[in-house]
């Protein structure tokens, strides 16, 4: 039940990660209190999301020399460079490697990222938010270092977001694909599926972003408050449990 802290995401709110001290500060942080891998998207001098080559070496520079024996890995959203031959050409250009990336499976380009990153040596996060993307990995044949499934449901209504669960879930099993699973949802979800994910023996995620506030409602102060309330989860969940709420 490993747990993996995923840093700043898309948001832009003041509090999140954006400058490369920030992150790295937040990384070191999140490891001291448990995190086993870190994901993040890297940012730019004015704290856009990039996928230029001058800011992912400078941060996976940074975060290596701070950071020993712990994964590292980065975003590779469609969103970040929509002209999929900018995308590609910055990816490629990349000489400080993260030891993983996600791919989403839903994107166009996914099979040009795909054996890019695979040329590159990097592992892969399967990135699938629905049937119909893990259908689209499946489809597609694709080789590569993959590491491990991303179970991300989008939906909010947890009812939903479990229907997405189970057919991702059983599409692999009668695909005989054996990969391990990484379950994590976002905002109303991210609790919820967070404690799913300790029962069913399952990799998690939180971090700022999956969701800024702690199962109370309230704000969270940083990554960290984020990080601390998971492990008291995930120390009173067992995978015989049953889940409250499900």
């Amino acid at each position: 039940m490993r747990v993996q802290i995923a840093i700043n995401g898309t948001r832009k709110q003041p509090i999140v990660p954006k400058t490369t001290e920030s992150i790295v500060e937040s990384a070191i942080l999140s490891i001291e209190k448990g995190a086993e891998s870190i994901h993040f998207h890297t940012r730019d001098d004015n704290g856009n999301e990039t996928l230029k080559g001058i800011f992912v070496d400078n941060q996976i520079e940074k975060l290596r020399s701070k950071i020993n024996n712990i994964p590292i890995g980065i975003s590779t959203g469609e969103w970040i460079e929509p002209n999929l031959d900018k995308r590609l050409e910055q990816i490629d250009s990349w000489q400080n490697l993260p030891d993983f990336v996600s791919i989403n499976y839903d994107e166009i380009g996914f099979e040009e990222v795909t054996k890019l990153i695979s040329k590159k040596g990097i592992r892969i996060e399967i990135g699938l938010n629905s049937f119909k993307s893990a259908e689209n990995f499946t489809k597609s044949n694709l080789e590569g270092d993959f590491l491990r499934i991303l179970l991300e449901p989008p939906e909010q209504v947890l009812k939903m977001a479990l229907e997405t669960i189970d057919q991702i879930e059983n599409h692999f099993i009668n695909q005989k694909i054996k990969l391990p699973f990484l379950l994590h949802g976002f905002n109303k979800t991210c609790w919820d599926l967070l404690e799913l994910a300790f029962i069913k023996n399952y990799e998690a995620r939180i971090g700022f972003e999956d969701t800024l506030t702690l199962p109370n409602g309230k704000s969270a102060k940083s990554n960290i408050e984020l990080i601390e309330e998971a492990q008291r989860i995930k120390a009173r969940c067992q995978p015989s449990l049953k889940p409250t709420g499900f």
